[in-house]
């Protein structure tokens, strides 16, 4: 199980089309939401430079790169970006929710808006994620008896 945060490349996002475009896995590369390779190896660049340490996986093949972070990881797809936290101890902390602003100010600034399908919140601007996560996983933990 993880928290996942969604970011789509539109300049319209609500719940008329947040499932639909979510659920839309092989856009067309003349749709709006298509984000191509350039893109990616952009925002990528521009996590190294802001000084984010990560491996980066490129499943070409399948067009998409993961990258892996040492307690969570970040998915560029053609249809989104997602950013997928476990719901372990260390992800709870002051230094994850830094990187995670980080990752999600680049996102926004290269015109994606997301979405935090845990508490349905539409992300437009810079988000703390900590609070949300934490009662999230007390609420796991609990469910499953881990602490």
């Amino acid at each position: 199980m993880s928290y996942s945060l969604d970011f789509i490349k539109t300049t319209t996002l609500n719940f008329d089309n947040v499932y639909e475009l979510l659920e839309n896995t092989d856009p067309n590369p003349e749709e709006d939401i298509y984000i191509n390779r350039d893109l990616k190896d952009k925002i990528i660049a521009e996590l190294k430079d802001i000084g984010l340490e990560f491996e980066v996986e490129d499943i070409s093949q399948k067009d998409y790169y993961e990258l892996n972070f040492p307690s969570y990881q970040v998915s560029l797809f053609n249809s989104e970006i997602c950013i997928s936290l476990p719901y372990w101890d260390e992800n709870s902390n002051d230094a994850i929710n830094k990187e995670v602003k980080q990752i999600i100010n680049i996102l926004l600034k290269n015109g994606f808006l997301g979405f935090d399908t845990q508490t349905e919140q539409f992300l437009t601007e810079s988000y703390e994620i900590q609070g949300s996560f934490s009662k999230i996983q007390t609420f796991i933990n609990r469910y499953f008896k881990r602490g």
